[in-house]
């Protein structure tokens, strides 16, 4: 067993990091330790010892690949093409969570697209980690699951309209994977919105957490919800992004991009919009709650806090 070790914050939490992410599903995942149970690098331990993780594994590759998985890409550090509010607000959200980077497992593409599919109107962590881990646990892989008729996915998988969905969202991604995963993000985007029920929300998590491209963010209500708690961003909230426009129109030439909320964000916050999003997804599942208004670190900007407080 070859090992390294990665220096890291002492505040990051490896359950915390992993909660956000599409490849949680591949994954064993406790507060200090994550195993990696299938897919690339199957058997990879990462463990967290104070200011350093130890990473495990018999492949040097893997050893490597570790950094992907725990999020380092993803660091920005440069932020000096913001504008001033902006900058000041990544700032402040740094201040807390300078050590969250977006957990990843680019190379298992194909679970990583399954794993967003399903998310639809559903919890991911009840249901879409089961059924992928269902599928994984049966096959060692999600794509056998585009051979099963309906009765036998039902009884293995199970019997959700995601799941009976993605088996045909799943054929049309295999036949367009090659063009998605070599072309350039703005193209790999359109070949994902001709698949069926593939949205800009899929397709922009999919750009993330496959293509590794920082400047997408999907757009959900977690989102949505965090930018509005701010008066700095609450103007970024307006219309969805639309998925016929999008098929169209890169964002730039778009006609509708000025009420666009993805165009705004992308605008504003540039290569941090992933990280953004991803920050808004675990502070506001994880940490807003009102009880807790007073020991959070956004309670100055917080509009939300002085109603919960008064």
């Amino acid at each position: 067993m070859r090992s390294r070790i990665i220096p890291v914050d002492p505040r990051l939490d490896l359950e915390i990091l992993m909660y956000p992410s599409f490849a949680y599903p591949l994954f064993e995942i406790q507060s200090n330790r994550i195993t990696k149970l299938w897919g690339v690098c199957s058997g990879l331990t990462i463990h967290k010892k104070v200011k350093e993780l130890i990473v495990e594994h018999n492949d040097s590759e893997c050893l490597e690949y570790a950094e992907e998985i725990i999020g380092i890409w993803s660091k920005h550090t440069k932020n000096h093409y913001l504008a001033r509010k902006y900058m000041d607000f990544v700032e402040v959200l740094k201040s807390e969570y300078s050590w969250f980077g977006i957990a990843t497992s680019s190379r298992d593409d194909i679970e990583i697209f399954a794993s967003i599919y399903l998310s639809q109107n559903t919890d991911f962590h009840t249901n879409v980690v089961k059924w992928v881990q269902k599928a994984l646990a049966n096959y060692g892989s999600v794509e056998p699951i585009i051979n099963l008729d309906r009765i036998r996915l039902t009884k293995e998988i199970g019997g959700s309209y995601q799941v009976l969905n993605l088996v045909i969202a799943l054929k049309e991604y295999i036949d367009y994977r090659d063009k998605i995963l070599r072309s350039s993000d703005e193209n790999s985007k359109k070949y994902l919105l001709r698949i069926k029920g593939v949205g800009p929300k899929i397709s922009h998590a999919y750009l993330v957490f496959v293509k590794k491209s920082t400047i997408y963010a999907p757009i959900d209500r977690n989102l949505l919800s965090f930018l509005s708690k701010f008066e700095i961003t609450s103007n970024l909230v307006a219309s969805l992004p639309r998925k016929d426009m999008c098929l169209k129109y890169v964002c730039d030439s778009c006609p509708i991009n000025i009420s666009c909320t993805y165009y705004k964000i992308r605008n504003v916050f540039s290569e941090y919009s992933a990280w953004i999003q991803t920050i808004a997804y675990v502070h506001t599942k994880l940490m807003c709650r009102p009880r807790r208004c007073r020991e959070c670190f956004l309670k100055q900007i917080c509009s939300v806090q002085s109603q919960w407080s008064s």
